[in-house]
């Protein structure tokens, strides 16, 4: 025996059967034979796909505390800032797309995570990465940075100097081996800096920065510049020296003459600047 649903009058004069509550995906019928759009699902979201985030969550927070200064200085970039507000709407996007899409709430869910993950291992876990080198300095550093005195016997000559002038001094001695130019203290800038960068000429006239007894406070992708001026804070018209071979340690980094300016008379900074978010992170004036 088949049943039909009872038509219902509505204000206008026409009727409607009721959309079926069995399948939510199914068209239901209406009185004139034809069919409706499907009945739209409602997502379930299952308590237990929020606990990633909260988890991620409460380590951004614990990081953000204890780094204060990398937090200030992110919040001072326009590249910093917009890294944070795309990984917000990716993983919205992510989270709520997928989950209309497969009408299922941990699909969504797991698919948020992927780019809030990528986030946090880009701007956070390279702060608890820290990486120690130890190259040698140039062999004769010390010797040569001590005072050059000349043992060599007087000799006398028949000759006198003219009266009322006296002897030229000797020319000073050539430096037998690699002498310090300037020296200079690491500041960091919103981050923790330590150490001593030194600008070192070798015998054959090439130029190093030597940086000795350094540490600075772990970041994502650090670059050395060297950079015309004092207490520079910008890589803007400076040289870059390469990437940043480690957080701790003794470190050679070549230089070019003509990174100088002034012949080496006028002051230049040292700087470490973190590339991917354009922000400083220590400097030493030279």
């Amino acid at each position: 025996m088949t049943r039909h649903s009872t038509p219902v009058e509505d204000q206008a004069g026409t009727s409607e059967v009721p959309a079926s509550s069995g399948g939510t995906d199914e068209p239901s019928p209406d009185a004139s034979g034809g069919h409706t759009g499907p009945t739209r699902a409602r997502v379930s979201w299952p308590r237990w796909g929020w606990l990633p985030y909260l988890l991620i969550g409460a380590f951004v927070a614990f990081w953000a505390v204890t780094h204060i200064g990398a937090v200030v200085s992110g919040a001072g970039s326009s590249k910093a800032v917009g890294f944070g507000i795309a990984a917000g709407a990716l993983t919205g996007a992510a989270l709520v797309g997928v989950a209309r899409l497969t009408r299922r709430g941990w699909a969504g869910q797991l698919a948020g995570l992927v780019p809030l993950v990528a986030a946090v291992a880009v701007a956070v876990l390279p702060s608890y990465v820290s990486s120690t080198v130890s190259e040698a300095a140039p062999e004769g550093l010390d010797a040569a940075a001590a005072p050059t005195v000349s043992t060599a016997p007087e000799t006398s000559t028949d000759s006198s100097p003219p009266a009322g002038s006296s002897p030229a001094p000797p020319p000073p001695p050539a430096p037998a081996g690699p002498v310090e130019v300037a020296t200079a203290q690491f500041v960091g800038i919103d981050h923790d800096a330590a150490g001593v960068a030194r600008l070192i000429q070798l015998e054959d006239g090439s130029l190093i920065v030597r940086f000795e007894q350094f540490s600075v406070e772990s970041g994502p992708d650090y670059d050395v510049y060297v950079v015309p001026g004092a207490n520079a804070s910008v890589p803007d018209g400076g040289t870059l020296l390469g990437d940043l071979k480690g957080t701790v340690g003794d470190q050679n980094y070549e230089i070019r003459t003509s990174a100088l300016p002034g012949g080496g008379l006028d002051p230049v900074t040292v700087l470490i600047w973190c590339e991917v978010f354009d922000v400083p992170v220590a400097n030493a004036t030279l």
